[in-house]
């Protein structure tokens, strides 16, 4: 045992897998079974991601900012900090680092429960169990309200808030994915943005493979600021309630080409076609207005903080759903 823990990177952890994933420029990320350490050990160990950061600058533009935003592990993953010297015992192999964020690994993503929802979409014909289903949809949506409302508190932005990154630890969901995250004010580069970004994430381009057609193209970067998690936090929460992408309401469509000139092209009449899906889907009018103030296509115009989210009567109303 004492010879194994000698083996182990920091004494406390076994990597899985042969190699480390290029996560953004200067980081990697690898797969690894957090045995803790002498003095506090973790019997069977817990699953984790290790970001290896190979210099100060890759650590400080990906990390650095949650170290001391001491962060409530109720709402969010936990993560550990390790500094280490070029030259240390165990290092994996071809990693020159001086940076380690250890962050514990959920025991199920909200994106799994999501993708077993049945294609058929006959659980929604049973009104008792539909009516379960939005309950339990709503308190676990209103928890990662009160997490993104923490998190801006802290002048802190997400800006890649969707199902994958809602984990389940325990009987607790959190907010997950916090490495890459950006102080308010910052940039957020292109690898941080994606289908969940709103419409100001994303700029007309021309391709040599569409005839010169234009497309949609993610901008080089994006301002770090509450509107992009709002937006993403309407998405999220229309695609929970509706049980089905955002973009599944205006084409059958599920390829990123189309959602992305989808985003582009935001406008009134999208947010109507959304508007009326939730209708039909027997979200009340209160559930209706929430999702629309996330959505809206210019930020200007959406919910201005998560904080004014948390206050929106939708949370309290005891027939947000239609079920009769």
């Amino acid at each position: 045992l004492e010879l194994r823990r000698c083996l182990r990177f920091f004494g406390r952890f076994e990597f899985v897998g042969s190699g480390g994933e290029n996560h953004v420029l200067g980081v990697q990320k690898f797969d690894a079974i957090d045995y803790g350490t002498r003095e506090a050990p973790i019997k069977d160990g817990k699953k984790v991601n290790l970001y290896c950061y190979t210099d100060a600058m890759g650590f400080s533009k990906n990390a650095e900012h949650l170290q001391h935003s001491a962060l409530d592990t109720k709402l969010f993953e936990k993560l550990s900090y390790f500094s280490v010297g070029e030259m240390e015992a165990n290092v994996p192999s071809g990693v020159s680092l001086q940076y380690c964020v250890a962050v514990d690994k959920p025991n199920l993503r909200l994106s799994s429960v999501m993708a077993g929802m049945p294609n058929d979409h006959k659980y929604r014909s049973d009104l008792a169990i539909l009516g379960r289903y939005f309950r339990k949809s709503r308190s676990i949506m209103r928890q990662i309200a009160k997490a993104l409302c923490q998190l801006h508190a802290k002048t802190i932005i997400h800006g890649h808030l969707d199902s994958h990154h809602i984990g389940k630890f325990g009987e607790r969901w959190k907010v997950i994915g916090l490495p890459g995250s950006a102080v308010g004010g910052e940039q957020f580069e292109t690898s941080r943005l994606g289908l969940h970004s709103p419409p100001e994430a994303y700029v007309s381009a021309h391709s040599k493979h569409s005839d010169g057609l234009s497309i949609a193209s993610l901008a080089p970067s994006l301002k770090a600021e509450p509107a992009v998690d709002i937006w993403a936090f309407g998405k999220l929460i229309y695609e929970i309630f509706v049980g089905e992408p955002l973009f599944r309401v205006f084409s059958e469509r599920d390829d990123s080409v189309h959602a992305s000139k989808c985003i582009l092209t935001w406008n009134d009449g999208h947010l109507r076609d959304v508007s009326n899906k939730l209708f039909e889907e027997r979200i009340g009018p209160k559930g209706v207005d929430l999702i629309s103030c996330c959505l809206r296509p210019m930020k200007s115009a959406r919910t201005r903080s998560m904080a004014g989210i948390l206050q929106h009567p939708f949370w309290r109303d005891d027939n947000a759903f239609n079920l009769s």
